[in-house]
């Protein structure tokens, strides 16, 4: 017997404010990361995409927790 396919359904509404809400992160941010060395912007990349992968597991592993139980 074949596993139960689970689908993921986008709420485009939702995404759209994300969105919204990384590019005004990005518009405070942008113009003093953008003042850096390439190299230091690369850097500063990573480390944000490093915190936000750590955060997002951190989350997941509590909302897993939860559904648990």
């Amino acid at each position: 017997m074949k596993d139960p396919v689970e689908v993921h359904v986008l709420n485009f509404g939702r995404v759209a404010q994300l969105k919204r809400e990384w590019n005004r992160l990005w518009a405070q941010i942008s113009e003093r990361v953008l003042s850096l060395p390439q190299t230091e912007q690369d850097i500063l990349l990573e480390d944000f995409h490093t915190a936000i992968e750590s955060r997002l597991i951190v989350m997941e592993r509590i909302h897993n927790a939860k559904k648990g139980n």
